[in-house]
């Protein structure tokens, strides 16, 4: 039995010939628009000039499919590599030509799986509003079927399912919209397994807001720490590289995990030679306060001009510091912030949080 995976790896390798001998042996034209789709997909990062070649074929089977379902799919698979390629205008056409598909389906249940499928690549292409306007509009569809509530149910759980597997295409900053929505589905539908890895994903997403791409986020959650450090060195400028080293340190603190001290000194090694602008200065400032480096942090919040900032932030140094159980030198830098009522409010919450 012919996999795409097989054909995806022969691009992968620039075996096209023998790629699109296996295209040849599936007998359904949706699964060889999804094969060329795949194969047009891999080689526009292999080798960009052979991938219109891929997607004209796709876009020849296309044409063959009768199933309004299987033809939305088909055209918005392809759309997702136009989108990919850069062709947003005919990437948008064929998106809209895959919507007016499912428009021709008059029972609005079967309408689903393809309407999903729809936002699913939209959403991998990165039209994140699209995409999840498209999953609410679904939503409404299956809340408003007259069937019962188990297949319903099934309806909604699928549902979060895809919206789950968009956000694991996406850097963390777009993922964490199909995230929190995906995550709200299952815990209202009492799925306490699948609320809890979402919610995991979502805690990584937040965590490695800078260089959250899907692929480092993969190996940080599987533990891979170390190839995920170096996947960052190579992918991000020592701006970018610096935060996502930190953020990594940090969730790997999080999970109790040994070595991120490590990654710390690491970061800091890079941090003395960069300027950096004011607001990722504060957002430095705040990873080293979680990661429980207050010296370093307070030297670099004095780099603030803004004294009501700075404050601010030495506020968040002395309540860290206090959790922390340096109660005397949680109080001394209270005592030493520049801003009169954030001082007095910060002295106050310590006091408290000492007395509790």
């Amino acid at each position: 039995m012919v996999k795409i995976e097989d054909i995806v790896y022969l691009v992968k390798n620039k075996r096209y010939e023998e790629a699109l001998e296996l295209v040849r042996q599936l007998k359904d034209n949706l699964e060889k628009v999804l094969a060329l789709s795949s194969m047009a997909r891999e080689a526009f990062y292999t080798d960009p000039t052979v991938t219109y070649s891929f997607l004209e074929d796709a876009e020849y089977f296309s044409e063959k499919i009768k199933d309004k379902r299987e033809k939305a799919i088909a055209l918005a698979d392809i759309a997702s590599v136009y989108f990919l390629a850069g062709d947003v205008d005919y990437s948008m056409s064929l998106f809209e030509d895959a919507i007016k598909e499912t428009e021709k389906i008059k029972n609005p249940e079967i309408r689903i799986k393809p309407l999903e499928e729809i936002a699913y690549y939209m959403g991998i292409s990165g039209l994140v509003e699209l995409s999840f306007e498209l999953f609410e509009r679904i939503f409404d569809i299956i809340v408003n079927l007259k069937i019962n509530y188990v297949k319903k149910t099934e309806y909604l759980l699928d549902l979060g399912d895809m919206m789950e597997r968009v956000g694991d295409r996406l850097p963390s900053q777009e993922a964490i919209t199909f995230y929190e929505r995906a995550h709200d589905l299952f815990e209202k539908l009492h799925v306490p397994a699948k609320a809890a890895t979402v919610e995991k994903k979502l805690d990584l997403a937040k965590t490695l807001t800078t260089v959250g791409l899907p692929e480092i986020r993969n190996a940080v959650r599987e533990g891979k720490y170390v190839y995920a450090t170096k996947l960052v060195i190579r992918k991000f400028d020592e701006e970018k590289m610096i935060i996502g080293l930190l953020e990594i340190a940090l969730w790997m603190k999080k999970n109790e995990t040994l070595g991120y001290n490590q990654i710390v000194d690491s970061a800091l090694k890079y941090l003395n030679k960069i300027t950096f602008s004011p607001n990722l200065l504060k957002y430095i400032v705040r990873l080293l306060i979680n990661l429980e480096r207050f010296e370093k942090a307070l030297k670099l919040s004095v780099k603030i001009e803004d004294t009501y900032v700075r404050s601010e932030i030495m506020r968040e140094i002395s309540i860290g510091m206090l959790k922390s159980g340096e109660i005397e030198g949680a109080l001394k830098l209270a005592e030493m912030i520049p801003d009169e009522d954030t001082r007095l409010s910060t002295l106050i919450e310590l006091k408290k949080m000492i007395k509790y």
